[in-house]
């Protein structure tokens, strides 16, 4: 069996912590690692790491490569989308590049970003999926619903096919609390988890039925894939690819394919699941204090109840709350009623539309290399700290529009500017000028530390011209 991680989601009900550059499934929202991490680990034990595929959005490849990598991926198993075209596209495209080796292979598609905290009975559940899969059917696995959740789709069963397995009758777009309540006292119904498992050959042929034109592109979209070689390979499409792939129908496969066809099969699942699609969906599955209240990081708390509040470096002092959430990063604080939860996109969307930089960014960011924070940023100068991992280096680059000043913290740092080098150690400096190619590189086994300071009429990231990059960017 081969598992398809889909990790292009930007999670915008996580904001501020989630941002269209850095989204929920590369964060760590549940426990210490990161979501995707986790459902990577989970699988694990009966789909090995060599036939664990990710598809995600090329902006987050690296980030994405780089938690890969500690899991002991391959280059090739890292597929990436030019821009988000819905589920249709992505599990397609996925399963055109799984049937070049294999078109009768198992492909069970998972989520990154959701909870499963009774793995065993998951696992079991699997490989039940694997054997009814096997019979080209299209298994969704369906969890029993515990509340009449309001906030999911659902999942009417049919007639029994064998052991626990049913046709499905219908899927039902979220519902009102009272119809979601009357499918909990009817019984049959189940959540819908967006879990599948088909043999790639039989997903295609439905494709084929149902997506006739997609079908037709995925052809092109396999011939043009190529690698992307550096520190942190993966598969990009080309310029041909990504124009095909900019073309496709924007269409969920549940609206595609899972609703049209007669192959579908329901795998009721009894187990502890949870699509964190919320900050409320946290009290489910975090450690609760006395008073129901979510609490992490940089917090006092006195007399609240039901709340979530969540800091990071400064100080968050919360008196007197009930059912709100509070989410400080250092470039924004979020406050609102636990109700409005699934409203937060909204923020989200207004941010986005005023065109302010907090949608997709934060003043700390990674890169491949490391990582740097913005201090402090005017007109015409911008102040960062940079972190550049051991054996790392920046791009050989240069600017149009600024010059810049670096200060060595700790560390030793290697400095190329035009053609001479120089190693420059802690509280030592040098000029960059304005058109000047330089880079800066890290040799040393400890991390270097500087703090650079930008001059300039233009202070933006896309003001950097790449001349030469190990980790395979484009200019």
């Amino acid at each position: 069996m081969h598992a398809v991680i889909i990790a292009g989601g930007s999670g915008t009900r996580f904001w501020p912590k989630s941002r269209e550059n850095l989204p929920k499934q590369l964060l760590s929202i549940v426990g210490q690692e990161t979501m995707i991490q986790n459902t990577v680990d989970r699988i694990s034990p009966i789909i090995p790491v060599k036939n664990t595929w990710v598809i995600t959005n090329e902006q987050h490849a690296f980030e994405t490569c780089s938690q890969r990598k500690n899991l002991g991926f391959s280059p090739s198993q890292l597929l990436t989308e030019p821009i988000p075209r819905n589920t249709s596209a992505a599990i397609g495209y996925s399963a055109k590049i799984l049937s070049r080796n294999n078109p009768e292979a198992i492909m069970a598609i998972f989520p990154a970003d959701h909870v499963i905290t009774t793995t065993e009975p998951f696992l079991k559940l699997l490989k039940q999926a694997e054997a009814i899969a096997n019979e080209n059917h299209l298994v969704t696995i369906g969890i029993k619903p515990t509340s009449p959740e309001a906030g999911y789709g659902y999942i009417k069963q049919g007639k029994l096919i064998t052991g626990n397995s049913f046709k499905v009758d219908r899927f039902i777009e979220k519902p009102d609390k009272l119809t979601a309540e009357n499918f909990l006292k009817e019984g049959g119904y189940y959540w819908n988890s967006g879990i599948f498992v088909w043999k790639v050959s039989t997903l295609l042929n439905e494709i084929s039925l149902y997506l006739p034109k997609l079908h037709e592109q995925l052809e092109g979209l396999s011939i043009n894939t190529t690698p992307i070689k550096g520190k942190y390979p993966y598969q990009k499409l080309s310029k041909p690819g990504a124009e095909i792939f900019n073309s496709l129908e924007a269409i969920s496969i549940d609206h595609g394919v899972m609703e049209k066809s007669n192959k579908v099969a329901v795998l009721p699942a009894n187990i502890e699941w949870n699509d964190v699609g919320t900050w409320t969906s946290l009290a489910a599955i975090s450690k609760n204090d006395p008073h129901r209240n979510v609490i992490s990081g940089n917090v006092v708390s006195i007399e609240n109840s039901d709340s979530i509040i969540q800091a990071e470096d400064r100080l968050v002092a919360a008196l007197g709350l009930k059912n709100i959430i509070l989410v400080d990063t250092p470039d924004a604080l979020l406050v609102c009623a636990k109700e409005r939860a699934q409203d937060i996109k909204k923020i989200v969307e207004k941010i986005k539309s005023e065109k302010r930089p907090e949608v997709n960014t934060t003043i700390s960011e990674t890169r491949p290399w490391g990582n740097y924070t913005v201090l402090l940023k005017e007109t015409n100068y911008l102040v960062k700290r940079i972190v550049v991992l051991p054996g790392e280096s920046l791009s050989l680059q240069s600017h149009k529009h600024r010059s810049e000043h670096w200060t060595v913290v700790s560390g030793v740092a290697q400095v190329q500017i035009g053609e001479i080098s120089q190693t420059l150690n802690a509280n030592q400096f040098v000029e960059i000028p304005k058109g000047a190619k330089h880079r800066l590189a890290n040799r040393n086994e400890t991390a270097l530390i500087i703090i650079e300071v930008q001059l300039g009429d233009k202070l933006e990231e896309d003001d950097i011209i790449r001349h030469e990059d190990k980790y395979g960017r484009d200019d």
